[in-house]
């Protein structure tokens, strides 16, 4: 399972975190992420297209445990 973390001003992705579960998961963007108020997450980016996410290389990649 993964979900994408991204800025929500610019729509530009941030980190993709990969996991076994929806928990593991969501407790990880909770832990590392929700701090910071202009980040959201979601499990359906669709890149390219209106509203979606900017797909960047250089997102981080994060395991959930």
């Amino acid at each position: 399972m993964k979900a994408y973390v991204y800025n929500t001003d610019t729509r530009k992705l941030i980190a993709v975190i990969e996991g076994n579960s929806t928990e593991a998961v969501e407790a990880k963007y909770r832990a590392d992420y929700r701090a910071i108020d202009e980040y959201g997450m979601t499990y359906s980016p669709a890149f390219g297209t209106n509203d979606g996410l900017d797909n960047d290389e250089s997102a981080e990649e994060v395991e959930a445990s």
